[in-house]
């Protein structure tokens, strides 16, 4: 298994990694820019991070120690980066105005209505395999969406 390491020249100046970090996150809180950065948090130590929720289970749920960075720097609303793009959004910060994504579903056994109770992605395999009749997927962490008419949850779209 390849395990990540710290870059060569942080190696092989013997640098710590710590301080360096401490570093960022000062820069990150005294410079202009700091109003538009909400939260720079130690991906090491985000346990220790003051995030609030639903931010924090944001934070743990996308991270993953091969592949993500040591900091990650958590824009206030209406701040990031549009990636060269003129309109719309990236689909990459927490806020719900780019983390709404219409969910349709259309089909045997679905009844008509809607909900504003909150979805995520992860509920999408179960809700298949629930309407399917079939055992979740390995590694399924989601639950099944509801799809019964209730007064809290749907209103019916006659």
């Amino acid at each position: 298994m390849l395990l990540p390491t710290r870059p060569p020249l942080i190696a092989t100046a013997n640098l710590d990694i710590e301080k360096i970090k401490g570093s960022i996150r000062d820069w990150c809180n005294k410079k202009p820019q700091a109003t538009s950065i909400a939260y720079v948090v130690d991906m090491e130590h985000m346990d220790r991070s003051p995030l609030p929720e639903p931010i924090y289970t944001l934070v743990v749920n996308g991270y993953n120690r091969l592949r993500s960075g040591d900091m990650e720097i958590i824009m206030n609303p209406g701040w990031y980066d549009y990636g060269g793009k003129q309109t719309g959004t990236t689909h990459g910060t927490w806020n719900p105005y780019d983390t709404h994504i219409p969910l349709i579903w259309y089909g045997w056994h679905v009844p008509k209505g809607e909900t504003d109770a909150t979805v995520h992605m992860t509920d999408i395999a179960p809700t298949v395999a629930a309407l399917l009749h079939i055992q979740m997927p390995n590694g399924c962490i989601g639950k099944v969406i509801p799809f019964e008419q209730n007064e809290n949850n749907n209103k019916s779209r006659d």
